[in-house]
């Protein structure tokens, strides 16, 4: 016998930033599919919860403040006390399963194989995960197991803005969460001075700390540099504006795509397959110098093949890219 339609829903996906855009399909979605009625709500920590907040399609928020074990299980009592009927756990992980369990779901759908436990927590470890095949595709089988149809991913329109796009601004997110995805400051100098040679204006993006110091480094007169800026509505703002946006497997670029920009992605490191820029509706160009040394599909999360896989990437096969998407 099929399982009931969900009434009261809960998608626990508390991080990361490109963790978190990759789930923005599967949530719009699921309000297509599951109707105006439908209650959904997210569940998701404080650093990404400016992402989630005023989605239309999300009925709640529900925001974990900290990472202690202390706050995570006060915050399933509070996840509880919303009597959800079913949780979706797209994350795979401890914490996400914890939660998924605390808050009194009688159904838990998660991944069929997953990390830390996870498996424990639910009741329908029913979603395939360890294919080659995209995140956004993974996640959308969610929709299957709910009898949900799925949706092609379109432009999230409530973090772009108003704004108008600035074709001449190129968007150039300087450094990544690991040494390995970051492209060498030399090369994005050479390209940022080509850029400008064109009458193109580089906007340099990234956190603080490590990535600000790097962005000032290669910023130059002709530079709008917000690397370390922005916060992430305003980055999500700020990408949308831009004619193109350059950067490594990162959180920024995937908000890129979400928000209908054109991305050239600089890959070595991970799958494209997997977690690459193609899954959006804006075009998308992937600039991959190692395949034959490092095959995409051998790659995996967290486990490093070629140290200077994006430094075999030339500015002059980036610069080209850009051209080619802004024509």
């Amino acid at each position: 016998m099929p399982s009931p339609a969900p009434s009261r829903l809960l998608v626990v996906k508390l991080s990361s930033l490109g963790d978190v855009v990759h789930t923005l399909p599967l949530i719009e979605a699921l309000r297509h599919g599951g109707g105006p009625e439908l209650h959904l709500a997210w569940a998701v920590r404080k650093a990404f919860a400016p992402l989630v907040l005023g989605n239309p399609h999300v009925s709640a928020v529900h925001v974990l403040e900290e990472k202690s074990l202390r706050a995570t299980l006060a915050f399933g009592k509070t996840l509880k006390e919303e009597r959800f009927d079913t949780a979706l756990d797209p994350q795979g992980l401890f914490v996400s399963g914890l939660l998924a369990l605390l808050s009194g779901a009688p159904r838990r759908i998660g991944l069929d194989k997953n990390r830390e436990g996870n498996k424990l927590f639910l009741t329908d470890a029913r979603i395939a995960s360890t294919h080659r095949a995209h995140q956004v595709e993974k996640l959308a089988a969610f929709c299957d197991v709910l009898g949900y149809p799925r949706l092609a991913p379109r432009v999230q329109t409530y973090l772009a803005g108003d704004a108008p796009r600035e074709k001449t601004w190129v968007g150039c997110i300087i450094g990544a969460s690991t040494p390995d995805k970051t492209w060498p400051l030399e090369r994005w100098k050479s390209l940022i001075a080509a850029l400008e040679g064109r009458g193109l204006t580089p906007v340099l993006l990234g956190g603080p700390g490590a990535e600000a110091e790097a962005a000032a480094q290669v910023a130059s007169a002709g530079c709008l540099n917000l690397a370390g800026k922005t916060k992430l509505p305003e980055l999500a703002k700020t990408v949308a504006q831009c004619g193109v946006v350059i950067g490594a497997d990162t959180g920024p670029l995937h908000l890129a795509v979400a928000v209908g920009t054109p991305v050239v992605g600089l890959y070595g490191v991970t799958d494209p397959a997997r977690t690459g820029p193609g899954w959006g509706p804006a075009p998308a160009v992937v600039l991959d110098f190692v395949e034959k040394e490092a095959p995409p599909e051998s790659r995996r999360p967290r486990h490093g093949t070629i140290p200077d896989a994006l430094a075999r990437i030339p500015a002059e096969a980036v610069l080209d890219a850009v051209e080619r998407l802004l024509t």
